[in-house]
């Protein structure tokens, strides 16, 4: 399914020039900036203190156990106020006969030979503890802040903060949205408005979600100093919520957002060289746009991940639909998703194509399809055909989010600050896309990985 003129429109990330390609962080943003970082590595283990193997696959004994269904259990740290505010560490049930890796599952096409979830019909948002699923955490009021002066009285610099209404100290994640897809519009338009069912679902996992407007306004394309917003955002932050741990962060990006995510951590990472901003630990980008400008000069990420820092703990998911045309992820003339991926120099990278359920896609049809396109990263609440489409095609939520974009960030998440349980962001469930009710699945493909042996978390 394709998408309007309108929204191509409101959906395209222009580029211009304007910062430095050294890397380095802006003077203004450096003096107004000081803080040091660091994080811990955990033992890849499932939720029942089971090892998890090179592919993320959960041993034999702890599937046998999960054969009924979805099991969890509490996982109880003693070493952070996070974890002591414990998360549901969850894990689906995986069929004893899908042994094979979770790379030969993924590409081989066939759906019989993806692992199974049970109990995740595609139609209806998973049970928790599926990370798809509702989190256990119920919702502080959420808070508009300024992150540099002049935020909240007439400039851009304003961030959507949305936390637990729970006590303790939170992993972090800050997340940049699409060109022109800051606050949504109409009468009502508020910052975040076209994410705020997933910012809403990454909280209630435990998290401290923070939204971050990095765009002046439609003309603006300066995506190297977006990424030193995004940067200044992260520290700001820090200084205004107590509750949020600056030791261990993520960034979430959906188009332009995706591209200003990947840039920010090439500046952290390579740049930074004072250690005046957190390195995150995991880059999610959906539908990535690295596309040229129609006017302007071209900043292109291309020429940055090459550069990336190879040996830095972060983790980087390029994510994007099989039907994306604004930012088609295989074009060789176009440097998104799949160059970006090949040119990043660390292992600790994966490339997912999100598949529909549409005409040319591999997986059955079905009612109201599922469009795997630049759109569905969106979260605008309602229905197939609703109010939500009409504001912004294949923008409702669906199995797409739940199966999709919102379990591979918790999950991912999850693995790196929590449970470093793999399965749902880089093992054998992250392909899962939800069952049909005659029991087939739609699944997803993992185009590419950069593991061999997953490492720890």
């Amino acid at each position: 399914m394709r998408i309007p003129v309108l929204a191509v429109v409101s959906l395209f990330c222009a580029a211009t020039s304007g910062c430095s390609d050294s890397g380095e962080l802006s003077a203004a943003t450096k003096a107004a900036t000081s803080a040091d970082s660091s994080g811990n590595a955990a033992a890849v283990v499932d939720t029942a203190g089971q090892p998890v193997d090179g592919t993320g696959a959960v041993s034999d004994s702890a599937t046998a156990d999960a054969a009924d269904g979805l099991q969890w259990q509490e996982a109880l740290a003693a070493d952070g106020p996070a974890d002591a505010v414990a998360d549901v560490a969850a894990e689906d049930a995986i069929s004893t006969d899908a042994a094979a890796t979770d790379v030969q599952a993924d590409q081989s096409g066939d759906g019989a030979a993806a692992p199974k979830c049970v109990n995740c019909l595609f139609s209806a948002q998973p049970p928790a503890p599926h990370p798809g699923g509702k989190g256990k955490y119920a919702l502080a009021p959420a808070d508009e802040l300024a992150y540099a002066p002049g935020g909240l009285t007439g400039n851009y610099h304003k961030m959507l903060v949305i936390r637990p209404d729970a006590g303790g100290i939170f992993p972090t994640v800050l997340v940049v949205g699409g060109k022109g897809l800051y606050e949504g519009g109409g009468l009502l338009a508020q910052l975040g408005s076209p994410y705020r069912a997933f910012l809403d679902h990454i909280a209630s996992h435990g998290y401290i979600v923070a939204f971050v407007r990095v765009e002046q306004g439609l003309l603006d394309a300066d995506h190297l100093r977006m990424a030193d917003d995004l940067l200044l955002a992260s520290k700001s932050l820090f200084d205004q919520i107590s509750l949020a741990d600056p030791n261990k962060v993520a960034f979430v990006g959906h188009s332009m957002g995706a591209k200003v995510a990947l840039l920010a951590a090439w500046k952290t990472l390579n740049g930074d060289q004072k250690n005046a901003f957190v390195d995150p630990r995991a880059v999610l980008a959906f539908a990535i746009s690295n596309e040229p400008p129609p006017m302007g000069t071209f900043q292109n990420a291309l020429d940055k991940a090459k550069i990336m820092y190879k040996d830095a703990p972060t983790w980087f998911t390029f994510a994007t639909g099989d039907d994306d045309d604004i930012a088609p992820h295989s074009d060789p003339k176009k440097a998104n998703g799949l160059a970006l991926y090949d040119a990043l120099p660390t292992a600790n990278k994966q490339l997912i194509v999100v598949h529909g359920t549409g005409a040319g896609d591999p997986n059955p049809a079905t009612k109201p399809e599922l469009a795997d396109d630049h759109a569905a990263p969106l979260s605008i609440e309602g229905k197939a055909g609703g109010f939500s489409d009409f504001v912004m095609p294949n923008s409702h939520l669906d199995a797409l989010d739940w199966y999709g974009y919102w379990k591979w960030t918790v999950g991912a998440l999850d693995f790196h600050f929590k449970t470093g349980n793999a399965t749902w962001a880089y093992g054998d469930l992250r392909s899962h896309g939800g069952e049909l009710p005659d029991g087939k699945m739609v699944t997803h493909q993992v185009v590419k990985q950069g593991w061999t042996t997953l490492p720890t978390p």
